[in-house]
This record gives structure tokens, C-alpha cells and sequence, in this order.
């Protein structure tokens, strides 16, 4: 099972620094896809603006980074 690396947990929340959008579309393990608002990336995870979350364990790929 493929899982996010901290390198790219980090460019994701060096995205939520930024005045760029905060729009991203997440492939999950189980293949499904999600897109939407982060509202904030924890260590543990991610929290999407409509109260969704997501851990890293259960993400493959952020905006087409794996």
C-alpha cells in the first residue's frame, strides 16, 4: 500500500500558506477520488473545508503527486 510521503505532506501544507487555491482533487487507496477545499493538513492527515477527512494512510496520490 502506497502512501504520501512526508516531502509531499510538507509541499501540501506549504500550499495552504499561500494565497493560491486550496482546491485539490485526492486519490484514495481504495481507488475512489475526492476533490475539494483543505481546510487544514495535519501530521495525521487532511481536513477538507466541508468536514471531510482523510488520513495519510488512506490517501495514494494529492494532485498527481504520489
Amino acid at each position: 500500500m502506497n502512501m504520501i510521503s512526508a516531502k509531499e505532506r510538507q509541499r501540501i501544507q506549504n500550499q495552504m500558506k499561500r494565497d493560491e487555491s486550496k482546491i485539490v482533487n485526492i486519490v484514495l487507496n481504495d481507488t475512489h477520488q475526492v476533490a475539494g477545499e483543505i481546510d487544514k493538513a495535519t501530521h495525521q492527515g487532511i481536513y477538507m473545508a466541508d468536514g471531510r477527512y482523510y488520513g495519510y494512510e488512506d490517501i495514494k496520490e494529492i494532485n498527481g503527486l504520489y
